[in-house]
């Protein structure tokens, strides 16, 4: 059973939740991606140790979208040069996707501040 957390408490970590997403809209909103299913997508990318997924495993990244939502976020996606999208080299019809080098920084960046901001509630 989860314990019962203290308004004061409570207040500081929704006002961190808020301020993660101001963040993630600050870092990704000027390339159009402030969208949180692109946090959701990008994050679940980064976490895994893989260093490209199958096109059709990423739609299952992104829960809070449709699969032809997700479809057409992650085309839009490599279409914008986001998403790298290469042919397997023992199937050409297999189509594995990478973070592009640009995303994984600001996704990094996000991250830290998000660590950071996360840290800062236990002090």
């Amino acid at each position: 059973m989860t314990k019962k957390i203290a308004r004061p408490k409570g207040q500081a970590v929704a006002r961190a939740i808020l301020d993660m997403d101001w963040q993630w809209s600050s870092r990704f909103g000027d390339i159009g991606l402030n969208d949180l299913n692109y946090s959701d997508l990008f994050c679940r990318m980064w976490l895994d140790d893989e260093a490209y997924f199958a096109k059709t495993a990423l739609y299952e990244f992104m829960p809070g979208v449709s699969r032809r939502t997700a479809v057409r976020y992650v085309q839009a996606l490599i279409d914008g040069g986001w998403l790298v999208e290469t042919s397997s080299t023992e199937d050409r019809r297999i189509k594995h996707v990478s973070l592009a080098t640009s995303i994984s920084e600001r996704l990094e960046q996000f991250l830290a501040y998000v660590h950071q901001r996360f840290s800062a509630l236990d002090k």
